[in-house]
């Protein structure tokens, strides 16, 4: 009997131990691939919000800001925009946010919403192209305002039933714009 248990408990770790090992190299595997996957969409979202991309290079977000990363663009003898990716507080929660800033004309180039938790059916529509079509081209010398029927070349519609969600968008849009002016555009 005791030699039934302790086969059984042998055999029993033995397959723990494999299935683990298996589990441990899937994770290991596939770690990568995703690592992979991810980075290209980045790279995918930085050509959406700023096409004429050249090369890339990081610069340091100011601390204690809702700027979280900032991109410059080489291209040429100089450089032709900025790419900012801001985090605002939205309703429920932060929302990520890409948006793409040509230099001198200091236009939106494009915006993207990376991440958002927002109420599905109301504020979740920031991801909209209707939403972020309205961004384009805007001349960020002046900040953007969220209005309920847009008529001044300054303002955005705000999204019917969220307007939380979209004054953080523009918040956020205005946030790297202001960055923008502070620091690049001389």
């Amino acid at each position: 009997m005791a030699k039934n248990v302790f086969r059984l408990s042998f055999t029993l770790l033995a397959i723990c131990v494999v299935c683990t090992a298996l589990v441990v190299g899937a994770h290991d595997y596939t770690n990568s691939i995703i690592a992979e996957r991810e980075a290209a969409k980045i790279e995918e979202s930085y050509l959406q919000v700023f096409p004429q991309a050249g090369k890339l290079e990081k610069i340091a977000a100011p601390a204690d800001s809702s700027i979280k990363e900032i991109y410059r663009s080489a291209k040429g003898a100089g450089f032709n925009g900025y790419i900012y990716t801001v985090a605002p507080k939205g309703y429920a929660g932060e929302i990520t946010i890409m948006v793409g800033i040509e230099k001198p004309s200091m236009k939106i180039t494009g915006v993207k919403i990376l991440n958002q938790k927002e109420t599905p059916g109301l504020g979740a529509k920031c991801t909209e192209p209707a939403f972020l079509n309205q961004f384009l081209d805007k001349d960020l010398h002046k900040p953007l305002v969220v209005s309920k029927d847009a008529q001044k070349p300054q303002e955005i519609q705000a999204i019917t039933a969220s307007t939380i969600t979209s004054k953080a968008v523009v918040s956020g849009i205005n946030i790297a714009s202001a960055h923008f002016r502070e620091n690049y555009l001389k």
